[in-house]
């Protein structure tokens, strides 16, 4: 007996129940809504140093895959800009390049945060 009590007791809960109208939203729409509601990092965007010059800069939309421009119109909220220099010959010459190419990324980094777009980079 106490069984069906407890089963109207449910029932009558899921009767009383507003129905919410039903929104039928794209697949498109739904992964929007989504995006619109979390934090969206990206943690590994390479550069290229050519890219920071007086010039050409990442405040720019380049012919790239990242720049200020397009991680605004993709919503993109936190990047990790990387330092990768591939590896050369295990040798003091080799070193020296690894080093010299790490330092320019380091610089052109700084670069972009303290001196070219301040205003847009937020850092920690």
């Amino acid at each position: 007996m106490k069984r069906y009590i407890y089963i109207l007791g449910v029932m009558a809960i899921f009767a009383c129940k507003e129905k919410e109208p039903q929104v039928t939203e794209s697949l498109e729409e739904k992964a929007q809504r989504i995006h619109e509601k979390v934090i969206t990092p990206d943690t590994h965007d390479d550069i290229n140093v050519a890219n920071f010059t007086d010039s050409i800069n990442y405040t720019q939309k380049l012919n790239t895959q990242v720049n200020l421009p397009k991680m605004e119109e993709g919503g993109l909220d936190v990047a990790w800009l990387i330092v990768y220099t591939g590896q050369d010959t295990l040798t003091q010459e080799g070193y020296a390049k690894g080093k010299e190419n790490a330092m320019a990324k380091f610089d052109a980094i700084h670069k972009l945060c303290e001196e070219v777009a301040p205003d847009k980079i937020n850092r920690p």
